[in-house]
């Protein structure tokens, strides 16, 4: 027997005296997710002791209650009047039977205020958020993305997915969401409510931004991971971010997919690096050593843009291109080539040219490939073809490594566009002439 208690409606806590009714509790609470869980056994209290058990935190309370019920069916449930005032009976309990037990809150603040159940999917005002979780509606102007409700053991989550003024750079994972820590200026770190969610302290309520004081509700989330990243502040100077992987309890379609396209936050911080249309009168600019700081390969791209022949090669695409009915034909200075798409089904291929000398075939198409996958996953949309437009032949296995990563290879022998493979022939159609 273990004491400590004193004697009363306390004293149920005495009986449960089986660790393998703790584990199945445990494994249950795993099995549903804490919001349900507590649901299932909450007794109308929240709480703010956690049972950590194999490097995850359950609360006790609903698994003290859960637990009860496994070793004794028959008899009726804990009560709250089991746990007495307080919580250090919980967990004298629990550490009896072998198990840990954390506080995961300041000493004196009572969570005495139940979860409230949300709609996934609905639009909430913060009007209607402020009675829900106990505060004033313009809370939700000073806390930025994360507003903490201790008393009540939970976090709200505040995503823009780049509709703020100053975007952290959200955005999905297949059903994750990938979510930055608080912060806007200097390094971020894990303390308050960062070291929250990293500890998954709290039930992670996730909004994304709808409208000027309305949040759409996204789900129960948990932190799976977390690591450390470089990204820029308020003030565009580099600086360490806490990325968090939050994955839904309950994923489901449409919000919770990954979107087809997102604009990569580069893009907008480097206003250069906006398309405009091609025109093939204008000259390449010589090659100038800028004085600002810039990424090393954005001035190989300036570079190879310096030079005639490289420009002329994309002056006889984009005539190809115009006679054959394609459209939004345009070059992003510093960047892409070119880009446009097709007739008929307006699919949208980006261009990479390069010139070949002698020796120099394993170095442009490398470079090439790794300039195409960035231009897609930084300035264009996943289902963007990929295109090497080159000035002389290639060898035949390096077209075939480059259609196996979705590569097509386009020829031009000084008069015409020739198809290099079965890739560039679905791709390109019309666009070639063929033999």
């Amino acid at each position: 027997m273990w004491v400590g208690l004193e004697y009363g409606s306390r004293v149920a806590l005495q009986e449960l005296t089986s660790r393998d009714a703790v584990l199945a509790a445990i494994a249950e609470c795993k099995a549903l997710g804490v919001l349900d869980f507590w649901k299932k056994y909450g007794s109308g209290k929240a709480f703010n002791y956690f049972i950590n058990f194999e490097r995850e935190r359950y609360p006790s309370r609903p698994i003290l209650q859960a637990a009860w019920n496994i070793q004794y069916p028959g008899r009726a449930p804990l009560t709250n009047s089991a746990f007495g005032s307080g919580a250090a009976d919980e967990k004298a309990a629990l550490e009896h039977l072998g198990f840990t037990v954390e506080v995961v809150q300041e000493k004196g603040v009572q969570r005495d205020r139940e979860l409230p159940t949300l709609e996934v999917g609905r639009v909430y005002s913060w009007e209607e958020l402020g009675v829900l979780f106990d505060c004033a509606p313009n809370y939700f102007s000073s806390v930025g993305g994360m507003a903490s409700r201790p008393e009540m053991g939970a976090l709200l989550l505040i995503t823009h997915l780049g509709g703020a003024s100053f975007d952290y750079e959200d955005y999905w994972n297949g059903a994750d969401l990938i979510y930055t820590g608080r912060g806007q200026t200097g390094d971020q770190s894990l303390n308050g409510q960062n070291g929250q969610l990293a500890r998954n302290e709290a039930t992670n309520f996730v909004f994304k931004y709808d409208s000027p004081r309305h949040l759409h509700f996204l789900g129960v989330a948990r932190a799976k991971q977390y690591w450390w990243a470089k990204g820029l502040d308020r003030d565009g100077v580099e600086r360490r971010i806490v990325r968090f992987r939050l994955s839904f309890e309950e994923p489901r379609g449409g919000e919770l997919q990954p979107t087809a396209a997102r604009v990569d936050p580069v893009r907008l911080r480097r206003p250069n690096l906006t398309p405009r249309p091609f025109d093939e009168t204008r000259p390449p600019a010589p090659f100038l050593q800028r004085e600002e700081r810039e990424p090393p390969e954005e001035t190989l791209a300036r570079q190879e843009k310096a030079a005639h022949g490289h420009h002329d090669l994309l002056a006889a695409l984009n005539r190809a291109l115009i006679a054959s009915g394609w459209n939004i034909i345009e070059e992003t200075r510093g960047a892409i080539d070119l880009w446009a798409r097709r007739p008929g089904d307006g699919q949208r291929v980006i261009f990479e040219a390069k010139t070949l000398g002698d020796g120099t075939e394993v170095h442009q198409t490398r470079s090439a490939l790794s300039q195409l996958l960035e231009y897609r996953h930084f300035l264009g949309a996943p289902n963007d073809f990929l295109c090497l437009v080159t000035n002389a032949p290639i060898s035949d296995v390096r077209e075939r490594f480059l259609r196996t990563q979705g590569v097509a290879v386009l020829v031009h022998d000084g008069a015409t566009f020739q198809a290099v493979g079965p890739l560039a022939l679905e791709v390109l159609g019309a666009l070639v002439q063929k033999k």
